[in-house]
């Protein structure tokens, strides 16, 4: 977040702050058109799949929590960021994120769902900054492009207390 900014936008929700939330249609804000078969090997050059490309990215950045590797491997260098805290362009997601997950060692993200289509992948993924923390849900969606991740974007809530229904939120 660059791309996922959803690390500093949650950080900023667990902290008090208003959280970001980008109500653009990802498909129709981009213009992109998804391609059949494996939507990242259009030009049939890239062995993996949309989906199987933000999986790879997922593990990176997530589970190992290797900022740089994540997005130096899998993210594309002109990187386009649709949360409005985060500039674009992949150096400037590494050099926002890196630091924040070294200060935040207890931070965890669990991914629940991944959802793709064409070259669109949505990512549900439920973050806490400490273990005993509520956390958030957030979705992140990314727009696949030559085998890179080439666009994001964010939408983040915090999990409540109380909830009006018995559903939970993940």
């Amino acid at each position: 977040m660059r791309f996922t900014t959803t690390v500093i936008a949650a950080a900023m929700i667990a902290a008090g702050a208003s959280a970001p939330a980008l109500a653009d249609d990802a498909a129709q804000a981009s213009g992109a058109q998804a391609s059949a078969g494996h939507p990242a090997a259009a030009a049939g050059t890239c062995p993996h799949s949309a989906r199987e490309i933000v999986e790879k990215f997922n593990v990176l950045f997530y589970t190992e929590r290797n900022i740089r590797k994540a997005f130096e491997t899998w993210v594309a260098p002109d990187y386009i960021q649709h949360n409005p805290v985060a500039a674009d362009g992949r150096d400037n997601a590494i050099a926002a994120l890196e630091p924040f997950v070294q200060k935040s060692p207890e931070f965890r993200y669990e991914v629940k769902r991944v959802i793709a289509e064409g070259d669109f992948v949505a990512v549900h993924v439920h973050g806490k900054p400490t273990p005993g923390d509520r956390g958030f849900a957030v979705v992140d969606i990314f727009r696949i492009e030559n085998c890179k991740i080439a666009e994001h974007w964010d939408v983040i809530q915090p999990v409540p207390e109380k909830s009006a229904n018995p559903h939970p939120m993940f």
